[in-house]
């Protein structure tokens, strides 16, 4: 198969082979050289350059190894980030110019490009850093990982997996990162529901036998809900539901991170106990509440317990405006700090959604306002102020 078809929902592939997008006959042919000589499968030398990789790898699967030109360009810091916002996260990139340029060098180091070559580069000395290349990283040793980030809810009925659905579909579809969505819950997960999907006993046999899970195993164990989101979801009796071990965990997660930007676990109430170890070893939590005395009680004790373990807490207030709730100060007192992301109350618009099997904040600017500030959030940029209307400027009224 063409490791760089361009996928879509069907589409399952694990990145693999070499690409390059050269602009010169000489490079062309040098790289083609090494292409036949090391009889790598899925080595493809093309014409472009780094613009050209860019807007191909928007709509198909990153290969492992990627030579891209830059002879020509003005901004090349800029042009290699533009590439790496489409790219998936274990992706060597090997840049080629036509200058000795420390500076520039330098630069793409920081970027994490694995090397920069200048013009007139040989056949030999391509060969030798594909072999180092291929032999490093792309045997799946210290790669990038993606974001590993677990959902929870306060209590029950707060609304935690519709939060991890949206969030996974938007980082997915208006962001364009990949992202794998794991439901813990492996008797009635809501993910399959939420999303429109049939889940498989792909994620139940991977807890229970980890040892099995490679790249083929996650092809045939993940679920393609769009060309960029995947779902693990199981549904099995109780009595064959596996214990949700540490160990079972590290080994999944090490898989799916190496392959993914985002690894979102929605752990609900009923799973909580079967990945507590997990829950408490995850590097980012992601707290749904709602504004009842209940859900506050409960939420100030997962607060203490992620503090105590020194584990990064994202504070989501979902159904934000429903009538009879807490005020947001009397909220904020209860906890001791406001919430870092709301998301409004829109029944009808959540509801619907879930009939459909769709995410609701692709049909609703007001949901999609709230998780499009909860995937800023999550990725480290904080929650963008209210721009202040000019009006108010010109009249000093602007704090």
């Amino acid at each position: 198969m063409n490791a760089f078809a361009p996928i879509g929902p069907a589409g399952s592939q694990r990145i693999s082979g070499v690409l390059a997008y050269v602009q010169d006959a000489d490079t062309e042919a040098a790289l083609k050289r090494v292409a036949v000589h090391l009889a790598l499968p899925g080595f493809d030398v093309r014409r472009g350059n780094i613009a050209t990789a860019t807007a191909d790898l928007r709509q198909q699967r990153s290969p492992a190894l990627l030579f891209v030109d830059v002879a020509g360009v003005d901004r090349v810091l800029d042009a290699v980030q533009a590439l790496s916002e489409v790219s998936e996260p274990q992706l060597q990139v090997v840049v080629i110019g036509e200058t000795n340029d420390v500076s520039l060098f330098r630069g793409l180091l920081r970027l994490g490009v694995s090397d920069y070559l200048f013009k007139p580069v040989t056949s030999e000395l391509l060969e030798q850093l594909v072999i180092r290349l291929t032999g490093g990283r792309l045997d799946g040793s210290d790669p990038r990982l993606g974001k590993l980030v677990a959902v929870s809810g306060a209590r029950g009925g707060v609304g935690a997996s519709s939060i991890a659905a949206n969030l996974a579909h938007y980082l997915a579809e208006k962001v364009g990162r990949r992202v794998a969505l794991l439901d813990l819950d492996l008797i009635s997960g809501a993910q399959p529901l939420l999303l429109g999907a049939q889940p498989n006993a792909g994620l139940a046999d991977a807890l229970e036998a980890p040892g099995r899970i490679d790249d083929l195993f996650l092809e045939r164990a993940t679920v393609a809900i769009t060309g960029r989101l995947d779902l693990m979801a199981s549904e099995v009796v109780p009595e064959r539901a596996p214990m949700v071990t540490a160990e079972a965990m590290a080994v999944l997660l090490g898989r799916l991170q190496r392959a993914y930007h985002y690894v979102i676990v929605d752990v609900p109430q009923v799973a909580r106990a079967r990945a507590s170890a997990f829950l408490d070893a995850a590097p980012l939590h992601l707290l749904v509440s709602e504004a009842t005395l209940l859900a506050a009680r409960d939420t100030a004790a997962s607060q203490e317990q992620a503090s105590a373990a020194g584990q990064r807490q994202i504070l989501v207030l979902n159904k934000a405006g429903r009538p009879g709730d807490l005020t947001d100060g009397d909220l904020a007192t209860t906890l001791k700090r406001p919430p870092d992301v709301a998301v409004p109350f829109l029944p009808l618009v959540f509801g619907q959604a879930v009939n459909l099997g769709q995410p609701a904040w692709a049909s609703d600017p007001r949901a999609e306002a709230g998780i499009a500030l909860l995937a800023r959030e999550l990725s480290g940029q904080g929650v963008m102020p209210a721009p202040v209307p000019a009006w108010k400027r010109w009249l000093g009224l602007a704090p």
